[in-house]
């Protein structure tokens, strides 16, 4: 996210305008520390959205997933059934976003009238379709990346360990290697070439 929103005007725009940007990664959490002064922690997708469940277990509040496939909606309904919670799942087409019928996937949300969103659709384009969404959808709205994978048991988290070194994205790419290994190159690198100049810069 921080490569994207880096290199496309567009996309600064987008998380500029979000009501929160939350720190997913530990590198981001470690630059606020270095260069800011923030004493920030490290909030990730795959947190946030257990925290979010829970709310709406002990508050009654109604639930709108949007994003990944019916597979993997499938199985975190079958979850929220069991809780007790009240929610809508939708798995959008696999098209540009420029190509979303936003019209009507902001109607089909509104008539189930939610109490929140969840977006699963990945960067940037949960990012871009919120911000689209906003004047639109009457709830609001959380882009919680990979987590419905990971709430649904099929994809597994790296070990606290890896987490707290920063090392999570390795985690990710031993396990998909193919899907992961040029974003992580370009994205890591870039990344660490910016930390670097910086860190000079300061001194």
């Amino acid at each position: 996210m921080f490569y994207e929103h880096s290199k496309n005007p567009d996309f600064k725009n987008v998380l500029n305008e979000a009501s929160f940007v939350l720190p997913d990664g530990m590198p981001i959490v470690y630059s606020l520390r270095k260069f800011n002064g923030i004493d920030q922690e490290r909030i990730a997708g795959n947190d946030v959205i257990f925290s979010l469940i829970q709310k709406a277990k002990e508050e009654k509040l109604k639930v709108f997933l949007i994003g990944s496939t019916n597979e993997v909606l499938s199985k975190i309904s079958e979850d929220l059934s069991s809780k007790e919670i009240e929610h809508q799942t939708y798995s959008p087409p696999f098209l540009p976003i420029h190509e979303f019928d936003f019209d009507g996937q902001a109607a089909l949300i509104n008539e189930f009238g939610p109490d929140m969103v969840l977006a699963g659709m990945g960067c940037p384009k949960q990012e871009i379709w919120m911000n689209r969404m906003r004047d639109k959808i009457n709830a609001p709205m959380f882009g919680i990346g990979g987590a419905f994978l990971l709430y649904a048991g099929i994809d597994s988290r790296a070990p606290e360990w890896m987490r707290k070194l920063s090392l999570e994205w390795l985690y990710r790419l031993i396990l998909e290697p193919k899907r992961l290994f040029k974003r992580y190159l370009i994205t890591n690198t870039y990344f660490i070439l910016i930390f670097l100049k910086r860190l000079i810069l300061k001194r």
